[in-house]
């Protein structure tokens, strides 16, 4: 089974789940009920419990989440807020510390940081042998303007890339 997928909103920067477009007309079987897929959801009825909401893209949504939860910052990190509020999950280590960043400057220094934040958000997925690697690159896209591109190599060779290039934005 599949799991929802998250989706990423390059305008608003900002993922969510999407709902799937249901197929029209309703099909139906001659006696008036419907007609189900092999997952066993009906055929073009959007209003059927459970369905609705798109899946697939595992990996896709395995990343999103792992950049864009924010993960737990050590004792030594300096939070952005000046508070102590650590943030993140503390029973585990899920998520990255990009929500560190908000309030750095555009240096390469922050850079190098960012890049560094992704890879390590991203390093379970190789320790669990999901993916044979991660490449990731980090860039001003404009003078305030911080992208990321990520590149995942699977076990069998094929490559995915995920782009993003507003992901975060200097004060």
């Amino acid at each position: 089974m599949a799991d929802i997928a998250t989706i990423w909103n390059p305008s608003t920067g900002t993922g969510d789940w999407q709902l799937s477009t249901p197929s029209w007309p309703l099909w139906t079987d001659e006696n008036g009920n419907s007609i189900y897929d092999e997952q066993g959801r009906a055929e073009g009825n959007p209003f059927i419990a459970g369905d609705g909401l798109v899946s697939g893209a595992d990996l896709y949504t395995a990343v999103l989440i792992s950049l864009f939860t924010d993960a737990q910052a050590d004792p030594d990190d300096i939070i952005p807020d000046g508070t102590t509020n650590p943030r993140g999950w503390w029973a585990g280590s899920i998520g990255s510390k990009l929500w560190l960043r908000a309030r750095s400057k555009a240096t390469p220094t922050t850079l190098a940081l960012v890049k560094a934040d992704i890879e390590q958000a991203l390093q379970w997925l190789i320790d669990d042998d999901v993916v044979a690697s991660v490449d990731v690159t980090t860039e001003w896209t404009m003078p305030t303007l911080l992208g990321a591109r990520v590149v995942l190599s699977r076990q069998d060779g094929s490559k995915i890339a995920v782009a993003f290039s507003r992901l975060w934005e200097s004060v």
